[in-house]
């Protein structure tokens, strides 16, 4: 069924093609336009559209088209979105989409998500269309342009980042619309170019849309020189639609730009600015886009270029670069000709990144210094190089290019792609590094790599077939190769990538076992939290698509996620956290009243002696905190009931412990068996343990006891010394107890630190192995809530409730209220209670020194998105804290009367309250985005106004009247 249906809708393509390029009516021609690309995208995109999964390639993960598009997609959109990173305002992501027209259409329609990744394959190749129509009139220019703008690698690669291919589509419709205006001013035109713009910003990728304006406002100044309608008019013209849709798009911008001030994006250094830039060594993957692997069809390699692949993705066609070097040589003293060419040119200067003085300027410049991943210029070089293709279309076409020159050409081409066959040669069986470790090498030989060997056969083709049309350039049937040849040139790239074999099942949406969760933490107002972040499968309800099921996160993933949430939770940019949230001492997923954590369920890993050790470290730390911040005194493992093992298998390495003597004693180990009789054993340097960097260069001489037995080794650096870091392991055995209920470590070591790795309880007899799991060893905070086939769910017995009565306030630094809320120890040394004592950072919320209130209560009584009402009790003065971020535009009420939210424990909101009974009501109030929506709605009218206030007042003919 799959196969008959892509064989007809080939037809179908291949007869709307010939219908396409002989109709000479313009409402047919119109329609033919949409009809032909919608049918071209939906026959490559088939693989996905007829097998029940979305266009959404995730890979290892759900992807950012299911994480993050997908989810905003299908919910309701919220000035407040009370189930991410806790708390967040959700319409001031631009990528939410919240404003944008074909989202909302998309979003009610069955099967919406992927008409709706369509649809801006089909735009953009349609808007491309008519920009070079408006230039040639000549239809097979256009349809070449369309085609090569629309399946470019830029576009096919990213289809995953959804928002930032339907940014991609608008820029040709701006262009397009500026040039109309270039000759003939239009109201109707005008109008189009202000509602380019507003789609492309409601869009939502800021960096593609800052691109995109950016070359539409150069092509204006550059080709508004010699305007028809007049140069000043035209100005003029153009800086009023910029101006008029920009003020379109205010009801976004504005509360964007506040988010992004208290954003991660705002602390982007020069290194996170190149990152993802094009290496030039890689710039021959222009020619051949497969060599440096992660293609199924040139073979098994993994990829092995610079990361990431989606990135890297430049490929627009040979056949592309052949006609625009004969578009260009036959304009070239052309205006439109030199400003396409240097726009190619600059954009690939500046998808190379630091590897060019430009990245250096770029930096240094408002807005476009926020962004990374330089190489997402391939969206501009993309755009130029389709036109000036276009262009040689219609030079061919009208006969200008010169069958001689099309040969230079061709020849010029072939020296480019030999140059690019010899660099390869030169690297030939080079290795390269993988991503996931290990190394590849480069094979540059064509007969036996099809990564070398497809682009030479293409590029063969793509010559004959030019020189075949060139003869007889209007001959339908060879106008039908051309394009045919054209397809499957830049098809030869974008038809392997991800979105085919990574596509998601549409199942992937149906709620997991985790979801049982959500009406306990509903009634509870806490939340959960997937400590893989977007690298957790859809079992641990990763963000954001776990707001999809009602389930309440404490993290998210966002380009611009809060900051001082990312700090506080130890977050990185793709929701992950890292693991220090396992450490006992760290508060912060307890502030954030964190009930449920999700782990994968990963099986226990056996080594060359067949003993199993559990995957994962405990990660556990004793000795001084001088040398780790989290170690302790000892370490307490109680099992509940006693476990039929007497002997200890233990991965450990000591830390900051080069004085430590060989037989020194380092961990006094006790195990207590089911009636209470106890037995000690210990762990001594040099035979069981030993100093993690022994065989680093500037520790090895000084170390003082010797090497234990390596358990594994890990890549390390010692001051500029590059070395193998050394787990060790060790066993225990006790003679006088016959099973092992309770376990404890500690220190007895005279200087620094144990890390305490892995545990493993054996019984010798039976050959049976008990791994301590991570999160149920340590102590009475985390219990086994539920587990399912590929993950598990740990219950946090100290997450605080959503709201709740501190009776003591310590002002501090900001980088102190961090250290303490990780080490549960003020800077005086007093331990950390949040319960009991609130940081802040303005002394204005100092409370004065009393006695604790047991009975003080804080109860939530409703929330909304918007609010949240809180009945308290105290009878003494007071500090009430939320586990809901801090953000401006969230005002408070006690008792009727607005007071004042303060910063508490680093993040969340607070508020001080006097002695008594109060009723609090939060209430969120944003600013910006009232403001912003005023500006939007005064924009709306006057282009309304503009456009139908000259039609009211337009005279009306003598004849028509009548005669009173």
């Amino acid at each position: 069924m799959f196969s008959t249906a892509e064989g007809t809708l080939a037809k179908q393509t291949k007869a709307l093609l010939f219908k396409f390029l002989t109709s000479e009516d313009r409402v047919a021609h119109s329609f033919s336009v949409v009809l032909f690309f919608s049918l071209l995208f939906l026959l490559f995109f088939s693989p996905v559209l007829f097998s029940n999964s979305l266009l959404a390639p995730g890979g290892g993960r759900l992807g950012d088209g299911v994480l993050y598009h997908l989810t905003f997609f299908q919910s309701k959109k919220l000035l407040w979105d009370p189930l991410l990173f806790c708390g967040f305002p959700m319409m001031a992501d631009p990528q939410v989409m919240t404003w944008y027209p074909p989202s909302t259409i998309f979003s009610v329609l069955p099967g919406g998500w992927n008409l709706f990744v369509l649809s801006a394959y089909v735009m953009a190749a349609c808007f491309t269309y008519g920009y070079v129509y408006a230039l040639t009139k000549s239809r097979l220019s256009s349809l070449v342009s369309g085609v090569v703008y629309g399946m470019s690698g830029f576009m096919t690669a990213h289809l995953g980042h959804t928002a930032m291919i339907h940014v991609a589509v608008w820029l040709p419709l701006i262009v397009w619309s500026l040039e109309m205006q270039r000759h003939r001013f239009s109201r109707a035109w005008f109008a189009v170019t202000c509602a380019a713009i507003a789609c492309c910003v409601f869009a939502g990728h800021l960096q593609i849309v800052s691109y995109s304006l950016l070359l539409a406002a150069c092509y204006a100044l550059v080709m508004g020189w010699s305007a028809s309608v007049g140069r000043r008019n035209y100005y003029l013209a153009a800086a009023a639609s910029f101006v008029l849709g920009m003020g379109l798009t205010a009801v976004q911008l504005l509360p964007t730009a506040e988010l992004a001030n208290l954003s991660t994006r705002s602390e982007y250094g020069f290194a996170d600015f190149v990152s993802y830039s094009l290496p030039i060594k890689q710039t021959v993957s222009l020619i051949f886009p497969a060599v440096f692997g992660g293609l199924a069809l040139y073979g098994k390699t993994p990829y092995f270029g610079a990361w990431n692949p989606t990135e890297m993705a430049g490929y627009v066609g040979l056949l592309p670069l052949i006609l625009a070097a004969i578009g260009f040589t036959v304009t070239r003293r052309k205006l439109l000709s030199i400003f396409w060419l240097a726009v190619m040119a600059m954009a690939l200067l500046l998808a190379l990144g630091d590897q060019t003085p430009l990245a250096y300027l770029i930096y240094r410049l408002p807005v476009l210094g926020k962004f990374r991943a330089p190489a997402r210029h391939f969206m501009e070089m993309s755009f130029a190089v389709s036109v000036l293709a276009g262009l040689g279309v219609n030079a061919v076409a009208r006969r200008v290019a010169t069958r001689a020159l099309v040969l230079k050409v061709i020849s010029a081409a072939g020296l480019i792609v030999l140059a690019g066959l010899v660099v390869l040669l030169a690297q030939h069986r080079h290795e390269y590094a993988l991503a996931e470790g290990g190394t590849a090498r480069l094979n540059a030989l064509p007969w036996s790599n099809p990564a070398v060997a497809v682009p030479l056969i293409v590029f063969l083709l793509v010559s004959l077939a030019v020189v075949w049309w060139r003869s007889r350039p209007d001959s339908v049937l060879r106008k039908c190769l051309l394009v045919s040849i054209l397809v499957v040139d830049v098809a030869s790239f974008g038809w392997f990538l991800s979105w085919r074999q990574d596509a998601q099942r549409k199942d992937v949406l149906n709620p997991p076992t985790v979801t049982n969760l959500a009406n306990d933490l509903a009634s509870a107002n806490q939340r959960m939290l997937a400590v893989r972040g977007t690298w957790a499968n859809a079992s641990e309800a990763p963000p954001n698509v776990s707001r999809l099921w009602g389930l309440a996160s404490a993290a998210g993933y966002s380009p611009l996620s809060p900051a001082r949430l990312s700090e506080l939770l130890s977050m990185r940019p793709d929701g992950s956290v890292d693991p220090v949230w396992k450490q006992s001492t760290n508060q912060a997923l307890n502030l954030a009243s964190v009930r449920y954590v999700t782990v994968p369920r990963t099986p226990p890993e056996k080594d060359t002696q067949g003993i199993l050790w559990n995957t994962d470290d405990l990660d556990l730390w004793l000795g001084n905190a001088a040398c780790n911040t989290a170690a302790g005194k000892s370490i307490k493992f109680d099992f509940g009931a006693p476990l039929d093992a007497n002997t200890l298998g233990i991965v450990s390495r000591l830390a900051c412990s080069t004085s430590m003597p060989d037989g020194a004693e380092a961990v006094r180990v006790t195990v207590t068996d089911g009636n209470g009789k106890t037995e000690t054993q210990s762990l001594i340097a040099g035979r069981d343990t030993a100093e993690w960097a022994f065989d680093c260069p500037t520790v090895k001489p000084v170390v003082k006891h010797h090497r234990s037995q390596v358990f594994s080794n890990f890549n390390a650096k010692m001051n500029a010394d590059t070395c193998d870091g050394h787990f060790y392991s060790a066993m225990l055995s006790f003679n006088q107890v016959k099973n092992i209920q309770r376990l404890e470590f500690a220190w007895a070591g005279q200087t620094e630190a144990l890390s305490l790795n892995k545990v493993t309880l054996i019984n010798p007899t039976t050959r049976a192995y008990i791994p301590i799991d991570p999160l149920s060893a340590r102590g009475n905070q985390w219990g086994l809530a539920g587990e399912s086939a590929d993950a598990r769910v740990y219950e946090n017995a100290r997450a605080l409730p959503r709201a709740w009565l501190a009776t003591e306030t310590a002002i501090l630094k900001r980088e102190e209220i961090l250290t303490s809320i990780r080490l549960s120890r003020l800077p005086n040394g007093l331990p950390f209670d949040p319960t009991r004592t609130t940081l802040l950072e303005d002394p204005e919320g100092t409370l004065p020194p009393q006695a604790r209130d047991l009975n003080a209560k804080a109860t939530v009584v409703h929330s909304t998105g918007k609010t949240m009402d809180i009945e308290t009790s105290s009878d003494r003065p007071s500090f009430l804290v939320t586990s809901d971020i801090y953000y401006p535009g969230w005002q408070v009420y006690v008792d009727g009367s607005q007071a004042r939210v303060f910063v508490a424990n680093y993040a969340f909101r607070g508020v001080k309250l006097p002695a008594g009974r109060h009723n609090v009501h939060f209430e969120y109030v944003p600013g910006r985005f009232y403001f912003g929506a005023g500006v939007s709605a005064l924009s709306l009218l006057i282009l309304t106004g503009f456009l139908v206030l000259p039609r009211m007042r337009r005279p009306v003919a003598p004849g028509a009247r009548q005669s009173g």
